[in-house]
C-alpha cells in the first residue's frame, strides 16, 4: 500500500503541473457563475455562464498566444495565465508542506518551489499546444 500511495502522490503531482494552465479560465468561470447566482438568476443560467466564460478565456487566450508574432503581447498573455497558476501552486505547496509535517522557512520554500514550477508548468503548456489552436502546421504534411 505505501508503494501504490506513493505512486498516486507522484501522480496527483504531475496533475497539478498539467492544469496548471487551467487556472485563470477556471477562476474567472467561478467568478461569473458566483455573480450571476448571487444577483438572482438561476442555478442553470449561472452554471452555463461559468461553463461558457471559462471556455470562452481558455480558447481565446491560446488563440491570440498561438496567432500573436509580437513577443511582448506573448509575455502579457502568457504572464496572465501563470500569474493564477503560480497562485495554485503555492497554495499545493503550502499543502504538501503540511502533509509532510514540514515547518518553518522550508514549508516556504517548498510552497515558492511549487509555486514557481507550476508557473513554469502553464507556460509551457501554452508553448506546446501552439500549432494545434492556430489549425495551421508549419509544415505540409505528405500523405
Amino acid at each position: 500500500m505505501i508503494i501504490l500511495g506513493g505512486i498516486a502522490a507522484l501522480y496527483l503531482i504531475g496533475l497539478l503541473f498539467r492544469l496548471a494552465s487551467l487556472a485563470l479560465p477556471v477562476c474567472l468561470g467561478l467568478c461569473a457563475f458566483l455573480v450571476l447566482r448571487d444577483q438572482g438568476n438561476g442555478w442553470a443560467a449561472a452554471l452555463a455562464m461559468g461553463l461558457l466564460t471559462g471556455i470562452g478565456v481558455h480558447l481565446a487566450g491560446r488563440w491570440l498566444f498561438a496567432r500573436t508574432t509580437s513577443a511582448s503581447i506573448r509575455l502579457l498573455i502568457g504572464l496572465l495565465f501563470m500569474a493564477p497558476a503560480g497562485a495554485a501552486g503555492l497554495g499545493a505547496g503550502m499543502a504538501l508542506a503540511d502533509l509532510l509535517g514540514i515547518d518553518g522557512g522550508w514549508r516556504t520554500c517548498l510552497a515558492i518551489l511549487v509555486g514557481v514550477a507550476a508557473a513554469c508548468a502553464s507556460w509551457r503548456s501554452l508553448t506546446t499546444d501552439r500549432s494545434s489552436i492556430s489549425g495551421l502546421r508549419d509544415a505540409p504534411t505528405v500523405r
